[in-house]
């Protein structure tokens, strides 16, 4: 039984603001310096699928840092996947990790309260 990827797409994702790979359901090698993002590569889909990292790593930094090494704060964090299933039928997959900011009554700013993560399947978001 085989599956497919045809297509995987990251935004905001361990610092890879935009990355597209169109695979078309092919084999295929990634080549690359050392800390250009192969790795990432494989975090993204593991991720996607598993919630962990390529070394099986449940608890990993998946935030874009900035210059100061700090996560940026507002960002979606986004990884989908194009996928052809062992019937033929195309599948796909999108999960979001986005910051949630509260803003409590009678105050003027937003607070930090911790993460959400959404889950679409073909575009209709999923209970996980």
């Amino acid at each position: 039984m085989t599956m497919k990827l045809n297509s995987l797409k990251l935004q905001n994702f361990k610092g890879i603001r935009q990355f597209e790979l169109d695979a078309q359901g092919g084999d295929i090698s990634v080549f690359g310096d050392n800390a250009t993002g192969k790795t990432t590569l494989a975090d993204a889909f593991m991720w996607l699928l598993f919630d962990k990292d390529s070394s099986n790593r449940k608890d990993f930094q998946i935030k874009t840092l900035g210059p100061d090494g700090e996560p940026e704060h507002g960002l979606e964090h986004t990884v989908e996947a194009s996928l052809q299933l062992p019937n033929g039928k195309q599948l796909t997959l999108k999960k979001v990790y986005a910051e949630k900011w509260t803003k409590k009554r009678g105050s003027a700013t937003a607070e930090f309260t911790g993460h959400t993560t959404d889950h679409f399947i073909d575009g209709v978001p999923v209970q996980n």
